[in-house]
């Protein structure tokens, strides 16, 4: 199982990393699946807890899913394309980093301790310098870990931006 990788990342992210399965299987398999738990608790918590319309709440759950998923394939392709790895083995290590932000999504069924998800973003860190060092690309954690971090801070700022499109939202309402 995956979350082995995650949290054993020193006895299996390599072997995970290094498998023969392609990246768009781990795609399908683990970011379509990981990346929904935010989007499903911050709607189920958008619409009870902080009384959001059911189309603001919708509007708002599939940007945040969908911007997670295209900030997996945007890194993973810009490190393929400068840095010159195996596309596959970046897009599989990529989502394995970003398992642990998904998963501490679990604090989006309530509102108050959102904050606590940080915590699967810092460990997200550790998972990167360790799947860097599965592809050879140790000596670039410092670089590639604060593009991962800007890629972060764009994805939930872009995120909040679509979802509160005052244009989008008048949509809606209609």
């Amino acid at each position: 199982m995956i979350l082995k990788g995650v949290f054993l990342p020193n006895k299996y992210l390599k072997k995970y990393i290094s498998d023969n399965q392609s990246g768009w299987d781990y795609f399908i398999k683990y970011a379509l699946t990981f990346g929904l738990i935010g989007p499903v608790l911050s709607f189920y918590s958008l619409t009870t807890q902080m009384k959001y319309s059911i189309g603001k709440a919708f509007l708002y759950s599939v940007t945040t899913y969908f911007m997670d998923l295209l900030v997996v394939l945007v890194f993973s392709y810009l490190v393929f394309r400068f840095l010159k790895k195996d596309f596959h083995r970046v897009l599989k290590m990529y989502i394995i980093v970003n398992i642990p932000i998904w998963l501490s999504d679990i604090f989006d069924i309530y509102q108050p301790l959102r904050i606590l998800s940080n915590v699967g973003l810092i460990y997200s860190f550790y998972i990167l310098y360790k799947g860097l060092e599965s592809i050879d690309l140790k000596k670039k954690f410092i670089i590639l870990s604060v593009f991962h971090l800007v890629l972060y801070v764009i994805n939930a700022v872009l995120s909040e931006i679509i979802a509160t499109n005052p244009v989008l939202l008048k949509l809606l309402q209609k």
